[in-house]
């Protein structure tokens, strides 16, 4: 009982933080957090025009709804191909199940804790440790159910968008059902997505576009997607993360241009920290993992109580 007053007074305090408004459904009594911010983006949620000197190409940029998801997916071009299904078959399936859940009155009682940070900033080792120490299952995104399908998306960068986009939402879904038996610590979710996608669009039309300001409300939070009771960045030494990095063998063209463009890494991490419904809370990931556990443990102890 005490726990799920400490997550409601949490809500609370997120919603009357002067970022949301509540808005409730007058049909079914259902209530929805709404961002509120004093800068309108300049950039379109779902599209962006792009002005070039021969046409206006309307190019995919950052979903902040399912429904503008769905709507890539359903297009002639998109629709017929194998993965796309498997991957709507999924989404599906994962809706039925929380359906199911939703249907016999199952109730979370246990906090949903997201950690974000760029490739060896240690969110991941932290991750797994953190989860042990306090009891809490690990999950990240893209979510096991649709892992074995991402490889598919690779070749084309609007569908492989959509496809970390959608599986944000089947994550979100498979986490609401999991809370009722224990807490959930995630490796990554919308702010990683909402994060990237938009400093590679900015990356890719050099000149065309800078960051938008803190506030725009391009960093808030979709009001559809589950949201976490609280968000961490783990934010690392460029010296630090490089030492990490060296370890692996592989590595992504991503983490490539993260390495070798000091712009382009300064403006994911703005990103993250600009983000906003919720926020997140920068812990400083230069230090030995024990101590960074101890302050996670730290910042979560008022979830946590029994």
């Amino acid at each position: 009982m005490l726990r799920t007053m400490l997550v409601a007074l949490s809500k609370i305090r997120k919603i009357l933080s002067g970022n949301t408004v509540k808005s409730v459904n007058p049909r079914n009594g259902n209530a929805r957090n709404f961002c509120v911010s004093p800068r309108k983006s300049k950039f379109k949620f779902e599209e962006m025009a792009v002005a070039s000197k021969n046409n206006m190409a309307s190019v995919p940029f950052l979903y902040h709804s399912l429904q503008s998801i769905l709507d890539v997916f359903e297009k002639p071009e998109n629709k017929t191909r194998d993965a796309v299904r498997e991957l709507l078959n999924i989404y599906e399936r994962a809706k039925e199940e929380k359906s199911k859940h939703d249907a016999a009155g199952e109730v979370r009682s246990h906090p949903f804790i997201v950690l974000e940070g760029l490739d060896g900033s240690g969110k991941s080792t932290t991750g797994t440790k953190f989860a042990k120490k306090i009891g809490a299952k690990k999950w990240q995104t893209p979510p096991a159910s649709i892992s074995h399908i991402r490889h598919l998306f690779d070749d084309d960068k609007v569908l492989r968008t959509a496809y970390y986009s959608l599986g944000n939402y089947i994550a979100g879904l498979e986490v609401e059902i999991m809370l009722k038996d224990q807490p959930i610590v995630m490796d990554r979710y919308w702010h990683s997505t909402a994060a990237y996608a938009m400093v590679q669009w900015i990356h890719d039309n050099k000149g065309k576009y800078e960051m938008p300001p803190a506030g725009d409300e391009i960093y808030c939070w979709p009001d559809d997607l589950f949201k976490p009771d609280i968000v961490f960045f783990l934010d690392v030494s460029e010296q630090v993360r490089a030492q990490r990095l060296s370890r692996r063998t592989e590595s992504t063209a991503q983490e490539d241009l993260l390495r070798s463009s000091t712009e382009f890494r300064s403006n994911v991490i703005k990103a993250y920290k600009n983000m906003y419904n919720p926020p997140v809370t920068v812990i400083n990931s230069n230090f030995a993992f024990g101590r960074v556990l101890r302050e996670l443990q730290d910042r979560t102890k008022d979830l946590l109580v029994e």
